[in-house]
């Protein structure tokens, strides 16, 4: 990696970091993108060209790991069970440091207060979620199509997601991937109801 792009992420780092303080401390509206630029000691014209719009700096986090569930899947070992590199998947994606795990309660406290880029955020879900069929696919030698492979990619978004949403309201919190853990055996326990045909 060269000196100039090396400096190109450490001004985006600072960027997103000055941002997401100001948007927790005065609120995602009520913040100008000249009071990013002067907090993180760059031009206006600089923090355009990072960022076009505050949307884009506050999911630029959440952005940056799309992508992960498909290629912590596509990186599993080929004749793994796909149940089983589904499994190591969602534990790849959920086992964070501690700093990044106080990071995104913050960002996910922001966008709830905040209805655009909130709106945004199902987007990039969607965005996951395909990518995942995709990868599900490719490893399965199945066409995208098929109803099954959209309705595991589904399934274990849900967990996904449900795991972080469950993480972020519990006192004391348990780890992510733990309750994630905890909702697999929910599946695997028969006690899910499946809608039946009439």
């Amino acid at each position: 990696m060269g000196l100039r792009t090396i400096k190109a992420q450490r001004t985006r780092e600072a960027i997103i970091d000055i941002a997401i303080d100001l948007f927790e401390n005065q609120g995602y509206d009520q913040t100008t993108m000249e009071q990013i630029a002067e907090g993180a000691e760059v031009g206006i014209s600089t923090l355009y060209r990072y960022f076009p719009s505050k949307e884009l700096i506050v999911l630029a986090p959440i952005m940056a790991g799309i992508g992960g569930l498909a290629a912590a899947l596509h990186a599993r070992p080929q004749r793994e069970d796909l149940a089983i590199a589904l499994g190591h998947a969602l534990h790849e994606v959920l086992d964070q440091d501690e700093s990044s795990e106080q990071r995104l309660l913050v960002l996910r406290a922001i966008l709830d207060r905040s209805t655009g880029p909130r709106a945004r955020l199902w987007d990039l879900w969607h965005q996951e979620r395909s990518l995942l069929e995709e990868a599900i696919a490719a490893r399965t030698g199945a066409e995208v199509s098929e109803p099954w492979v959209a309705i595991t990619a589904h399934t274990t978004m849900t967990v996904l997601q449900m795991a972080l949403d469950q993480w972020r309201s519990e006192v004391p919190r348990r780890h992510p991937a733990e309750i994630a853990d905890e909702l697999i055996r929910v599946y695997q326990s028969g006690s899910i109801v499946i809608p039946r045909l009439p």
